[in-house]
C-alpha cells in the first residue's frame, strides 16, 4: 500500500459536511473553546498599542518611553521563558487539560490585577500573570487541537488556531479606539479594556470541562479504551468498529511503540538523532521569524513608528491600529484556507519575500520623510504597513501552530510546542528592550536591520524547511528523518493497518524499527 494514502479511503460513519454531522459539530465546538487560549495573546498585542494612545494611561503611568516602556512590554514575555519547561512537563505528565485550567486562572488573575493597577509595579505584575497563563494555555491548545480534530479537517483546525489571535486583537484595538472618546479624564478609559481581557480566560476555564483528553496521550499512558471511545464519539458518531477509527487507533499504537524504541522522552532527545536535530533547528527558525521579521515593531510599537512619520493624533493612531487588526485577521483567514492548497513551505517563502519587499520600501519612505518632512511621504508609509501585515499574516499567523505538532513525534509534541513558544518569547523579550531604545536612538534607520534579517531568513527557509501538505499526522511526523528511518517508520505504521493480530504485528513493527532505525 502506498505511504501517501489518505484517510478518505476508509469507510467513515460521518456526514459529507461537518455541519451536518453530530460528532464533528461537537468536536468543532470543543476546538473553538480551545481557540480562546490564543484570544488573550491577540488582545494583549493590540491593547498595549491602544493604551499608549490614551492620554489617561500615559498620565497615570508617567508617560513611559524607551527602556521603561520596553520593560513594561517585556514583563509579559520574560516569565514565559523559564515557565516553558515547567508547562511542558505538566502537559506530558498530567495531560493537556490541567494546564488549560491553570492558564485560564492565571490569565483571569492578570486581567483583574491590570484593571485595578495603581502603579507601574502592579501593571507589570499583571503582565507577568498574563504571560504565564497564556503560555500554559497556548502550549496545551497547540498540542490538543490537532489531536482531537477529525482527519478531514485537521489542517483547517490547526491553521485557524492562531487566526483567533486577531479576534482578540480586533476587540482590543477598537475598544481602545472607543475609549478615546470616554467622557472626562477618568482612569476607567484604560481600566475597562484591561478588565475585559478576562473574557477569554472565563470561556476557556468553563469550556475546558467539556473538552476531552488527548487520545494520543491516553494511549501513551495505557488508557486505550478511553482513547478509542473518544475517537469513536467524535470521528464516527460512536461507532467503535468504524474503519477510520480503527485505522487511527492502529496508527497511534504504532507511533507510541516506535517512540518507545527510540526513547524519545526528554529535552535531550532533540539532539540525539539527525532527524530531531533538524526539527530543533526548524522550530527555532519558526519561533524567531514570527518575532524578528519586523512585526515586533508594528505589533507593540506602532504608535512610536507612526510618530516617526508625523502621525500623532490619538484618533488616527487608534484607528490605524484597529484597521490593521481587521485587515490582518482577513489575511490570516486567507492564509489558513490556502495551507493545504499552496503548501506550508510555499506560503512561508511568499510571506518572507513579501515582507522583505515591504520593509525596503518603508525604509525608503521613512528616510524620505526624515529628510523632507513632507506629510504625504509619511502618510504613504501607512499602506505598506498594511501590506507588510498581509504578508506576515498569510503564513506566520496560521502555520507555525499547525506545522510544529505535525513534524514532531507524539512523545516530543508538547516539548516542541514549548520550544516554539520558548524561542518566540526569547525573541520577543529581546524585541521589547531593543525596539523602543533603537527607535528612540536612530529612528527610521532601524528598519534597515530588518531588511538584512529577512534576507537571512529567506535563505534558511529555502534550504531547511520541508513540505507536509497532504500527509497524515504520523507521515508528517517523520519528514525530517533520514530516508531509511522514514521508510522503516511508515512501513511499521502501515503494517498495523493490515494486522490480523494487532499484538503480533506490533511486536513485528517494533522489531523492524529497532533493526532499521
Amino acid at each position: 500500500m502506498s505511504h501517501g494514502q489518505h484517510y478518505a479511503q476508509f469507510n467513515n460513519n460521518t456526514a459529507p459536511s461537518w455541519w451536518k454531522d453530530g460528532g464533528m459539530r461537537k468536536g468543532f465546538i470543543h476546538i473553538f473553546i480551545l481557540y480562546s487560549a490564543v484570544y488573550s495573546l491577540g488582545y494583549d498585542g493590540s491593547l498595549l498599542n491602544g493604551l499608549q494612545a490614551l492620554p489617561e494611561w500615559v498620565r497615570d503611568f508617567d508617560a513611559p518611553t524607551g527602556t521603561r516602556l520596553g520593560l513594561i512590554a517585556a514583563t509579559y514575555y520574560l516569565p514565559k521563558i523559564p515557565m516553558t519547561f515547567v508547562i511542558a512537563y505538566l502537559v506530558d505528565k498530567y495531560g493537556r487539560k490541567l494546564t488549560l485550567y491553570l492558564g485560564a486562572v492565571f490569565m483571569l488573575a492578570g486581567a483583574l490585577l491590570g484593571g485595578f493597577a495603581q502603579n507601574v509595579g502592579q501593571l507589570m505584575g499583571s503582565r507577568v500573570l498574563l504571560g504565564v497563563g497564556t503560555a500554559a494555555a497556548q502550549i496545551s491548545a497547540c498540542a490538543l487541537v490537532p489531536e482531537l480534530a477529525h482527519p478531514r479537517i485537521r489542517h483547517w483546525a490547526g491553521s485557524f488556531l492562531n487566526v483567533t489571535y486577531f479576534i482578540g486583537s480586533i476587540f482590543a484595538a477598537w475598544l481602545t479606539f472607543a475609549m478615546v472618546y470616554y467622557p472626562g479624564t477618568s482612569s476607567w478609559s484604560w481600566r475597562v479594556p484591561n478588565l475585559i481581557q478576562g473574557f477569554g480566560p472565563v470561556i476557556l476555564c468553563l469550556g475546558t470541562w467539556f473538552v476531552p483528553q488527548s487520545p494520543r496521550w491516553l494511549v501513551k499512558n495505557g488508557r486505550e479504551a478511553e482513547a478509542h471511545k473518544i475517537l469513536a464519539d467524535y470521528h464516527a458518531n460512536g461507532d467503535m468498529e468504524d474503519e477510520l477509527v480503527q485505522f487511527e487507533m492502529r496508527e497511534i499504537r504504532a507511533a507510541v511503540e516506535m517512540e518507545k524504541v527510540g526513547d524519545q522522552s526528554s529535552w535531550l532527545s532533540f539532539f540525539k538523532t539527525p532527524g530531531n536535530r533538524r526539527r530543533f533547528l526548524v522550530i527555532i527558525l519558526l519561533g524567531t521569524v514570527t518575532q524578528w521579521a519586523g512585526n515586533g515593531i508594528i505589533s507593540y510599537f506602532l504608535i512610536p513608528v507612526l510618530k516617526t512619520v508625523g502621525i500623532t493624533s490619538s484618533t488616527q493612531q487608534t484607528g490605524i491600529n484597529g484597521g490593521l487588526s481587521i485587515w490582518s485577521w482577513w489575511c490570516a483567514i486567507l492564509g489558513a484556507s490556502l495551507v493545504e492548497r499552496a503548501g506550508r513551505r510555499t506560503l512561508f517563502l511568499v510571506s518572507i519575500g513579501g515582507m522583505l519587499a515591504c520593509f525596503v520600501i518603508m525604509l525608503g519612505l521613512s528616510g524620505g520623510y526624515a529628510a523632507t518632512k513632507h506629510t504625504s511621504t509619511g502618510v504613504a508609509m501607512v499602506p505598506f504597513i498594511f501590506l507588510f501585515n498581509a504578508f506576515y499574516a498569510i503564513a506566520m499567523t496560521p502555520i507555525p501552530m499547525l506545522y510544529v505538532p505535525e513534524i514532531t513525534p507524539l512523545s516530543l509534541r508538547a516539548k516542541a510546542a514549548s520550544l516554539l513558544l520558548l524561542s518566540q518569547n526569547c525573541a520577543q523579550s529581546f524585541n521589547q528592550f531593543a525596539n523602543p531604545v533603537a527607535l528612540a536612538a536612530i529612528g527610521w534607520k532601524y528598519y534597515a536591520v530588518y531588511v538584512g534579517v529577512l534576507i537571512v531568513y529567506f535563505v534558511l527557509f529555502w534550504f531547511f524547511v520541508r513540505e507536509t501538505r497532504g500527509l497524515t499526522t504520523e507521515e508528517a511526523a517523520v519528514v525530517y528523518e533520514s530516508d531509511e528511518t522514514r521508510e522503516a517508520a511508515l512501513d511499521a505504521a502501515y503494517r498495523q493497518e493490515r494486522a490480523d493480530s494487532p499484538s503480533g504485528e506490533l511486536k513485528e513493527a517494533k522489531e523492524e524499527v529497532e533493526r532499521r532505525a
